[in-house]
């Protein structure tokens, strides 16, 4: 029953394997690329618990995710014990399965992992105007709230701000708590126009801004 099914932290780690690397893993291939040993006694728990399949294919153990895996995920997984190595191939997997999905979709870990974004704003009178319209310019563009948006989309869309204005507008912008602007992880994917585009804060190009309702 998952979250009462006792499971060990290497069990634990190759669960994460399974799901991470999305694929049939050879028994053999367990210690050399990750430095794995599934012992009967876990195997065997695993498959009863259909965390884990396992068929001899060509005279070898394959193994693949479960379907029961998949809500197990929803709990807490333990790894007290676990040996560095196991623990290392495991974030491995999983840190570039995640990588793998966001080039995938455009999107960089910043983006991923940004903050989650609830509260409004803070007004700040004297310099409220160009925020707003910055503001104002995400909202007609961005699909969603919390949506991205390029900086070169806003640019575009405030083309009578000085750009030297409109940078220190982003850059108090960025201060509040319902906003996020992120540089893209991945240059290659970067035209020439969102290169041109970037705010500098933090000496850190940054081309993408969110703003959260």
């Amino acid at each position: 029953m998952p979250g009462k099914d006792d499971l060990t932290a290497s069990e634990s780690a190759f669960l994460i394997v399974l799901m991470a690397e999305n694929r049939a893993i050879r028994n053999p291939d367990l210690k050399v690329e990750f430095g794995f040993e599934l012992k009967k006694p876990s195997r065997d728990k695993l498959n009863r618990l259909n965390y884990v399949v396992t068929n001899t294919e060509g005279g070898v153990m394959v193994h693949r995710l479960g379907d029961a895996a998949w809500d197990r995920f929803r709990t807490p997984l333990a790894f007290e014990g676990v040996r560095p190595r196991v623990v290392g191939a495991a974030i491995g997997s999983l840190l570039a399965a995640v990588q793998g999905d966001l080039e995938r979709n455009h999107r960089s870990l910043a983006m991923a992992f940004a903050p989650d974004i609830t509260e409004p704003a803070p007004r700040t009178a004297a310099r409220a105007d160009l925020t707003d319209r910055i503001r104002e310019a995400y909202t007609a563009i961005a699909s969603a709230p919390r949506a991205w948006v390029s900086i070169a989309e806003i640019r575009r869309k405030l083309g009578d701000v000085e750009r030297s204005d409109l940078d220190a507008a982003l850059r108090r912008l960025e201060q509040s708590p319902d906003v996020n602007i992120v540089p893209e992880s991945n240059q290659k994917a970067l035209s020439e126009e969102d290169r041109r585009a970037a705010v500098i804060i933090g000496d850190q190009p940054k081309h993408f801004l969110a703003i959260g309702v």
